[in-house]
């Protein structure tokens, strides 16, 4: 059974590469193996946000980006 879980009041499923909730081009994978889901927020400018986690290490890929550096 898929694993479910919330990013910005979205509920993905994890373990899912065609995750229904996520927004467009996602899930992708992750270097831990796997997937990382989207969400997707215009903020109170109109400006959209993206909000990413994976669905096996929690991480998003700033926070990968960060650890290499």
């Amino acid at each position: 059974m898929a694993r479910r879980f919330v990013i910005e009041n979205q509920v993905h499923q994890g373990g899912d590469a065609g995750c229904p909730t996520c927004a467009a081009d996602y899930p992708r994978p992750c270097q831990c193996g796997g997937l990382i889901h989207a969400a997707r927020e215009a903020d109170e400018d109109g400006e959209v946000i993206s909000t990413t986690r994976c669905d096996t290490c929690g991480r998003s890929p700033d926070d990968l980006e960060e650890e290499v550096a």
